[in-house]
């Protein structure tokens, strides 16, 4: 598959990762990049991926930025800042099978891992959240996917899921403006990951509004299974394809 030869099935991947994404709150990288990496290298879909969440995350800032825990943020955006070059050298320099087949793994498991009941809170929670943000920051660099451990820890937190949803999409949104520079260094970010990322806009732009609607229709939880199905299919063809 020729990068910007296939409009249609770059946009259906973002059209659904977009919709999950306005309809549970999360998700659009986890769902978007095991799908993605089947027909594009990783080292093209991870900048790729970067660029397309920074408008849909800076709409999403817009509307929840009220709700912002600012202290929480600080504390993962700090670690995750750090981690984000490694990630980055991580992507750089593994061949693109070798990533394919690693995303599947972590797709598979990171599915899995979300279903989990998250146990009674952690008593240390500051040390928690900056190894957990040094991770999701090592994430987020080499796979663009960043979320997941964070989300894990909310979920044992118990924290507030407004607050805690309005801090995540800041957060990923702070790792996209600033990894995009470190892929560019690294000679990722080039044409051929600008046109994949131009080849989702329309899938992009259906998936936001249908997600939008579909909020106020549809039980979260729900479509969040289904969308959990697919990230565990994806995955599992990223592996053994």
């Amino acid at each position: 598959m020729r990068v910007g030869g296939d409009v249609l099935y770059v946009s259906v991947a973002m059209f659904v990762a977009a919709t999950l994404q306005g309809v549970t709150g999360f998700g659009f990288m986890l769902l978007a990049l095991p799908v993605l990496v089947v027909g594009f290298p990783a080292q093209i879909v991870v900048p790729a991926l970067f660029m397309s969440w920074i408008p849909l995350g800076t709409i999403q800032h817009i509307q929840f930025r009220y709700q912002v825990d600012w202290r929480i943020l600080i504390w993962f955006a700090v670690p995750g800042l750090v981690g984000l070059p490694l990630g980055v050298y991580i992507l750089s320099n593994t061949d693109t099978l070798t990533m394919q087949r690693g995303i599947g793994i972590l797709m598979v498991c990171l599915a899995v891992l979300l279903q989990l009941r998250p146990g009674a809170p952690f008593k240390r929670e500051t040390s928690t959240i900056f190894g957990v943000g040094l991770i999701s920051g090592i994430l987020a660099g080499s796979t663009a996917v960043s979320g997941p451990p964070i989300v894990l820890l909310g979920l044992k937190q118990r924290w507030d899921f407004r607050r805690f949803r309005a801090t995540l999409l800041t957060y990923f949104l702070v790792l996209s403006l600033v990894g995009l520079p470190f892929h560019y260094q690294a000679g990722l970010l080039d044409a051929a990951s600008l046109s994949l990322a131009l080849s989702g806009l329309p899938g992009l732009v259906a998936g936001f509004l249908m997600g939008a609607f579909l909020r106020e229709h549809i039980a979260s939880d729900a479509f969040r299974w289904i969308a959990v199905g697919m990230v565990l299919v994806g995955g599992l063809v990223a592996v053994f394809l």
